[in-house]
């Protein structure tokens, strides 16, 4: 992952590591039908998980934008759950060579990394090491 996206907060960073990997893999295999529906569910999975996992954290220290960030989570898995269960069109194959992917990345731009400067400015506060 290039390094603008790293938040320097090790678990995450590992989890949207692993959610690029499948983001990549995913646009690969978009003309293998049955690769491309085991994939997205692998990424619905992941992203859940992922969001489930960061919005924890945000609870446990009060993180003052928590519901924005949450709306953004919740776009992002919309747009990829969308896609289950359907055939896809010559329309959805050039969308999405792209366009979640984007979703994701200028999530963590706008909102992961203006949450990991809240924890590292809150951190004596907040009783993090």
């Amino acid at each position: 992952m290039d390094s603008k996206y790293i938040l320097n907060i090790t678990e995450l960073d590992s989890q949207h590591e692993e959610i690029e990997t499948i983001f990549i893999a995913l646009q690969a295999a978009i003309d293998d039908k049955e690769r491309w529906h085991a994939l997205l569910e692998n990424l619905c999975e992941k992203l859940k998980f992922h969001f489930y996992a960061e919005e924890s954290i945000m609870r446990v220290f009060a993180y003052p934008e928590y519901q924005e960030h949450r709306k953004s989570h919740l776009e992002i898995l919309k747009t990829v759950e969308g896609y289950r269960n359907r055939d896809l069109t010559e329309a959805d194959v050039a969308m999405l060579r792209d366009h979640p992917m984007q979703l994701f990345l200028e999530q963590i731009l706008t909102q992961d990394l203006r949450f990991a400067a809240f924890l590292n400015r809150n951190k004596e506060r907040l009783g993090i090491q």
